[in-house]
């Protein structure tokens, strides 16, 4: 079972943000967030604002129990997509991803990755 530190890089890289970006997301430093995942303790505020701004299972995340992620209504999808971006497009494909469920949201990382490494060998 991880630990606490581990399930805080865990959740860093199943949302795909640098230390950098995470942190400033919950008022951070990209060194906060390296110690952090490195094994010292976060406060119990930082772990709120990571649940409150990821929409983290507080349980999951200090105890390692439940699903990583509290389950969001259609509303909610729609407000938080719309907080990341301005684009319908990007939008509605953050709304579609976080529905899928873990092997898909799997096979679609993987297509996306592929398909980047071919963009990258055709430049």
């Amino acid at each position: 079972m991880l630990i606490l530190n581990e399930r805080i890089k865990v959740l860093r890289e199943e949302l795909g943000l640098s230390m950098e970006k995470f942190g400033g997301r919950i008022g951070l430093t990209r060194s906060a967030i390296s110690k952090i995942e490195s094994g010292s303790n976060p406060s119990d505020q930082t772990i709120i604002s990571i649940c409150r701004e990821f929409n983290v299972n507080e349980e999951w995340l200090r105890n390692g129990n439940g699903d990583m992620f509290l389950d969001f209504t259609e509303d909610e999808f729609t407000r938080a997509a719309a907080s990341l971006s301005n684009d319908a497009f990007v939008r509605s494909l953050i709304i579609e991803y976080w529905k899928l469920d873990d092997d898909s949201k799997k096979l679609f990382r993987d297509f996306i990755h592929k398909l980047s490494d071919n963009m990258r060998e055709q430049e």
